[in-house]
């Protein structure tokens, strides 16, 4: 992570599930694809479910890799999306609805 980044986490872990930012180092690429999904149905839905698309992301991955089984636990799917939210929330304010933690 960059120095910025490290101070967000920093500044916001309590925010985040526990170990998040560091699963978040270890897996960009799912944040990316996480990212991307969510951006696309942005654009036509003013909200939607974050667990929805890590569970298409599952679905698509699974069609893709049948002896490669994707595995994303349920946990880190708020971190995400609070994520999503902070980098993404003053376009689109109500796309995920989020609790406390």
């Amino acid at each position: 992570m960059t120095a910025d980044q490290n101070a967000f986490a920093l500044k916001h872990q309590a925010d985040y599930p526990d170990g998040f930012f560091k699963w978040l180092t270890d897996n960009m690429k799912i944040w990316k694809a996480f990212e991307a999904k969510a951006l696309r149905m942005a654009a036509l839905r003013e909200r939607y479910s974050a667990r929805t698309i890590v569970e298409v992301m599952r679905w698509e991955t699974d069609l893709r890799q049948t002896d490669n089984l994707f595995k994303l636990s349920n946990n880190m799917t708020p971190g995400m999306a609070r994520l999503w939210m902070h980098k993404h929330g003053k376009r689109h304010p109500k796309f995920f609805t989020l609790h406390n933690k």
